[in-house]
Order: structure tokens, then C-alpha cells, then sequence
């Protein structure tokens, strides 16, 4: 088997992706070479970090500079998540730069967070553990309600959708949901409006598009019923923030979101008693990052082997 002449793995300052995964690496390539970030989003990657290097392997959800793409001698890139938008598909395509990704590998995980959210709201889970911790005690604060009976409103019915569906209608929910996937799902479709007009809760699961961008404004989101949550593990861009910060504003509804990375939204939705913010997350659960090690390690074996 072929191998690349040297493969650049951008990783994670604080929790490096362990030994045996770069061991395993130079089973590839001549030489690995290691660029960390303290975190996301940074732009730390630089032109002058691929040099000599036919392969970046990133674990990192970044905002590339595409002149780092333009000006290298990259082949191929291994994404370590699902979501591909960061990269310009254009600028990969004309270099001939082949670009994988890891779709599925965290499904479970984030549609399991995403139902521990909701609990969490409906229950007022944490801010009653924090009650009590604080050396309170009694119920009056927490009077919750049920997820039986509550009618649940699914945009977008992809893996992660169709298994927050699923785990849902074990809680009695009832389900609707508007996507693609409007012929092959066993789920009620309806329209956007009447989907948030109709749902005691909805939860974002479709991909950032220049459809999707926003599918969320400021004439649609007014349609949610008062009291109603908003579940978003996916991206911020599909909501319109400002509009969404008036309505919680006003107790409107509350929102739960995974992946809120712009910091200046954080400091003002942290303000709001309504508001639940993660911090994206979702993808790391032990098995997860078992899927993603291992996938990421067949996409390079298969390209290298000319199987993509």
C-alpha cells in the first residue's frame, strides 16, 4: 500500500487525541506532523503548517483561510465530524483535493443529549440539583410537566432526527416532522408553519444549507406556542438569534442550544433564566470517539487504496 509523505493532524491542545490513534497514523504516511489549537474556531492552521505535507487529518471545526488550501499540496483531508460547511467545496474541487468525512458517528450521542436537554427543561433537572447543593431544600421552585401526550415537531428527519423521534415515542410523544424525507418516514409531515404552531417542542436537526440558513426568523419563530421549547443540537445559523432573544425575552419560550459559538450571543442569552447552553458537546461520549478514530483511520486506508 501506498503511503503519504507526511500527514498533518490538527488536534486539540487540551485533550489530544491519544498515542495509539498517531501511532496508527504512521502507518500511513513517512512522518506525522502535530499542530494544536487551544480550541475551536482560532484559525491557527497555517500554510506555512502544510508544507511538505499530502494529508491533514483535523479534528477541529474551523473556519479555514481557503489560500491555505490554494497555496498547499494537499490530496486529501480527513474530516474527524460529520459537518463539512467550514470547508470551500469549490477551492477543494479545483485542487483535486479530496475531502472525507464521518457522517453518523455521533447519533446516538447527540439525540441522547438532546432528549437529557429536554428532560432537563421540562423537569428543571440542574437548577434543582444546584438548589439543593446549595444547602436548600423543598419543592415549591420546580413544579415540571410531562413529556406524554406533548406533541413533538421535527425539522429535518435524518439519522439524528429519526432517533430523537424514536426515543420520544417512548416518552408517549407525539411526533410530526418536516424535511426531505416526507414520503419514507412513518412520521406525520406538515408544513413549517404548522409544525411550530402545533408542537409543544421543536427540535432542530437539519443540515446548514443556503436553504436552511435562517429557516428559523422573525416571521416564523412568532408561531411557536408560549411556553414551547426549542431544542437545537445542530448549527446557530439556522436560527435568527435576534429574534429568538426577543421571544425569550418576553418568557415566550424556552431554548436549548449545543452549539452557540459566537461569544458575544453567549454573554446575552446567559443572562435569561429560559436559556440552556451547552458547549457543543454533543459528540463526546466514549463511544463516539471510538466510531470516529476508527472510520477516520478506514477513510484514509480506503483513499490510499484508490477505494473512494
Amino acid at each position: 500500500m501506498k503511503k503519504f509523505k507526511r500527514i498533518v493532524l490538527y488536534d486539540l491542545k487540551q485533550k489530544p487525541i491519544e498515542k495509539e490513534f498517531i501511532d496508527n497514523l504512521k502507518q500511513f504516511a513517512e512522518s506525522v506532523k502535530i499542530v494544536f489549537a487551544e480550541g475551536e474556531y482560532l484559525k491557527v492552521l497555517k500554510t506555512s503548517d502544510l508544507e511538505g505535507a499530502d494529508a491533514l487529518i483535523t479534528r477541529l471545526f474551523d473556519y479555514y483561510d481557503s489560500k491555505i488550501f490554494e497555496n498547499s499540496n494537499l490530496k486529501y483531508i480527513g474530516a474527524m465530524h460529520t459537518d463539512v460547511s467550514h470547508f470551500d467545496l469549490r477551492i477543494l474541487n479545483e485542487k483535486g483535493i479530496v475531502l472525507t468525512n464521518i457522517p453518523g458517528y455521533a447519533t446516538e450521542s447527540v439525540a441522547e443529549l438532546t432528549i437529557s436537554a429536554l428532560l432537563n427543561i421540562s423537569r428543571q433537572t440542574h437548577d434543582a440539583m444546584n438548589f439543593v447543593k446549595k444547602g436548600n431544600w423543598g419543592f415549591e421552585n420546580f413544579l415540571g410537566w410531562e413529556l406524554n401526550g406533548k406533541t413533538l415537531g421535527i425539522i429535518g428527519l435524518g439519522r439524528i432526527g429519526k432517533r430523537v423521534a424514536e426515543i420520544a415515542q417512548g416518552f408517549g410523544m407525539n411526533i410530526l416532522h418536516y424535511s426531505k424525507a416526507e414520503e419514507k418516514s412513518p412520521y406525520k409531515f406538515v408544513e413549517l408553519d404548522e409544525l411550530l404552531k402545533r408542537s409543544d417542542v421543536v427540535s432542530l436537526h437539519c443540515k446548514l444549507t443556503d436553504e436552511t440558513k435562517n429557516i428559523l426568523n422573525n416571521s416564523n419563530l412568532k408561531l411557536m406556542k408560549k411556553g414551547a421549547v426549542l431544542l437545537n443540537s445542530a448549527r446557530m445559523e439556522l436560527v435568527d438569534l435576534e429574534t429568538l432573544y426577543d421571544l425569550s425575552k418576553q418568557n415566550r419560550i424556552f431554548v436549548w442550544f449545543d452549539e452557540l459559538q459566537d461569544e458575544k450571543w453567549r454573554k446575552k442569552f446567559q443572562k435569561l433564566n429560559n436559556i440552556y447552553l451547552t458547549p457543543d458537546y454533543g459528540w463526546m461520549t466514549k463511544e463516539a470517539q471510538q466510531r470516529v478514530r476508527k472510520l477516520t483511520l478506514n477513510n484514509i486506508k480506503s483513499f490510499l487504496e484508490n477505494k473512494l
